[in-house]
């Protein structure tokens, strides 16, 4: 399963927050996206089969290098998508915008934003798994 508009929206929730603070919880990540916890951990274990994060037992999350790889990859692409946004026919808000960038950006293949590293440092632990 390829990686969605929804888990890019995480992945790159939980980067900008690492940005400032240390500790990172399902909590914080629920707040900024204004979502339920429950959907929280359930993607949570998506990005950490992933190799993506990790989280400890108290609950403190954590990128990888993995996933700070990745989330700088994504963030990439989705400036670039929103630089070279096509016309449309509808005003749209920035919000609107934003969330079409990033369903155009979720629809690259997934090598899109792990290829690099993979080439770089090998596959996760979990994509080898599946190629198996």
């Amino acid at each position: 399963m390829e990686l969605t508009a929804a888990h890019l929206r995480y992945l790159l929730a939980i980067y900008e927050v690492s940005q400032t603070h240390l500790d990172i919880c399902s909590r914080s990540i629920a707040e900024k996206l204004n979502v339920t916890k429950p959907s929280v951990v359930r993607i949570m274990n998506l990005l950490m089969d992933r190799g993506m994060i990790v989280k400890e037992h108290y609950g403190k999350i954590y990128l990888t290098d993995r996933g700070i790889f990745v989330a700088k990859a994504v963030r990439a692409q989705l400036e670039t998508v929103l630089t070279h946004f096509p016309p449309v026919r509808i005003d749209m808000t920035e919000e609107e915008r934003y969330n079409a960038a990033l369903a155009l950006t979720s629809a690259l293949p997934e090598r899109a934003f792990t290829g690099e590293y993979d080439l770089l440092f090998g596959p996760d632990e979990s994509e080898k798994e599946n190629a198996s």
